[in-house]
């Protein structure tokens, strides 16, 4: 269990009105003494209000708040707020890291014991889930601060293709799958782009003034898009409904097969091109034809690590 889920369990157990010592919570969990002691001193940072009574049948306890104004809140609304919170804890950097528990425990300090337990019943049967990616964000909150301030900063970004050194105003910052990103202007390309955070290396404060975002900004003139059209089976429909951009432009057939139809910019055929080769034959390429030329190409890249099987395969196929 991580950290995060170990806290939010802490609080459902301190919920229970019960007093418990270091050692039990530890057993609990399945942590040292060391930990769990470093896990409430947390929720006390966060405000939680713990209150620890030393001695014989001493140990940890939550105080029922008065100075807490009660919430006016059914039961699906408090696990829909703590299920909000829950989503956003279970990336490894966020801006409000410390307030994020904060609010849960100050939530969780108003209700009432009977409401408490129809939470906990409820929030044991939902989950609000992203994929685990053990990244670092170090720059999330600079990047905000910077947004906030209408601030340019210099940035080393390492992108799929290279690294490169730019000057960006960061407009908004947003979480997906997994990861941060941060919408912005970047100067080098004159154009908004959106930057993955963990892929941030560097970053410095420019003096240089940033335009203003919410002004119109020259864009320069974009590459012709080309049309896309792709064609995919029954299972191959299936496969692709979760992908974050193609998932919402497929348009399901009679037959239960289905196309992808788009635009797409010349730069991005490789991009496409990687995306079909994870379908494998469950879609065809229709146009343009350029990403015909990319797939082959990429194709024959991946087929060039494993020469010696593919000459053994043909060898193969001339005795049958």
């Amino acid at each position: 269990m991580n950290r995060t889920g170990r806290l939010l369990e802490l609080l459902a157990l301190f919920h229970t009105g019960k007093t418990f010592s270091v050692a039990d919570l530890a057993d609990t969990l399945s942590v040292s003494k060391r930990t769990m002691l470093r896990d409430l001193h947390f929720l006390s940072e966060a405000g939680a209000p713990l209150q620890a009574s030393p001695g014989p049948g001493g140990g940890y306890r939550l105080i029922r708040s008065h100075s807490l104004a009660p919430l006016a809140l059914t039961t699906e609304e408090a696990v829909a707020l703590i299920l909000s919170y829950e989503a956003l804890l279970s990336y490894t950097d966020k801006p409000f890291a410390k307030e994020n528990l904060s609010v849960i425990a100050k939530l969780l300090a108003s209700l009432s014991t009977d409401t408490l337990e129809k939470v906990e019943q409820l929030r044991q049967k939902l989950r609000v889930t992203n994929p685990s990616r053990r990244v670092d964000t170090p720059f999330l909150r600079p990047l905000l601060d910077a947004a906030l301030s209408r601030q340019a900063v210099e940035v080393e970004y390492d992108s799929l293709n290279r690294k490169s050194t730019r000057i960006i105003q960061p407009d908004y910052l947003y979480a997906f799958d997994g990861y941060w990103y941060c919408k912005c202007f970047c100067f080098l390309r004159q154009c908004t782009v959106k930057l993955r955070v963990d892929r941030i290396q560097a970053m410095t404060i420019v003096d240089a003034p940033a335009p203003a975002l919410d002004l119109p900004v020259a864009q320069p003139e974009e590459p012709e898009l080309l049309p896309l059209r792709i064609r995919l089976t029954r299972k191959g429909c299936k496969l692709a409904e979760s992908h974050h951009q193609f998932g919402n432009r497929i348009s399901l057939l009679a037959d239960g097969s289905a196309l992808i139809t788009d635009t797409v910019a010349p730069s991005e055929l490789d991009w496409v091109a990687r995306f079909v080769l994870g379908l494998g034959r469950e879609a065809t390429v229709e146009s343009p034809a350029a990403l015909i030329v990319s797939l082959r190409r990429e194709m024959d890249a991946v087929i060039a690590f494993y020469p010696d099987t593919v000459q053994a395969q043909a060898e193969h196929n001339k005795k049958w």
